[in-house]
């Protein structure tokens, strides 16, 4: 089976010899994560972007380096729950929560990443978005 990330990729993020701590060298626990991180950004993205195509490189050279990183993060905040989520350092929550943000972002067009193959373009190049923008003022406190 052929993953997006392998285990050397995620040493990028994170050190070795930690990784291997971790996962108590089992590479499967790494494959595993890497395909629920896989799943998880799929479910933020697909809607705006061909991500499938994208998932399935698998050589470093043809590889969205932001989609990369993001996929990185999630497997790396993965494994760290499945093994110690007590333990799990700040620092690691953070990247997640910032790259789920930005996830979020990105799916409601606030962000875009270059690169990827947008659903929904015409012939000549130009997007058609189907995203609708709503909502209002904030409510204003006019009394004294």
């Amino acid at each position: 089976m052929n993953e997006y990330l392998n285990k050397t990729d995620l040493t990028r993020g994170i050190r070795a010899e930690v990784l291997d701590t971790l996962t108590r060298g089992d590479d499967q626990v790494c494959l595993h994560a890497i395909s629920e991180a896989c799943s998880e950004v799929a479910g933020y993205l697909s809607a705006r972007y061909d991500i499938a195509e994208e998932l399935k490189k698998t050589a470093s050279d043809e590889r969205v380096a932001l989609v990369v990183k993001i996929v990185r993060e999630v497997a790396l905040f993965n494994i760290y729950n499945f093994s110690s989520p007590v333990n799990m350092p700040e620092t690691r929550q953070k990247a997640y929560d910032n790259t789920i943000a930005f996830l979020r972002n990105v799916q409601s067009e606030k962000a875009s990443i270059v690169g990827l193959s947008r659903l929904n373009t015409d012939p000549s190049g130009n997007v058609q978005s189907s995203y609708i923008a709503y909502g209002g003022n904030e409510k204003r406190q006019n009394h004294f």
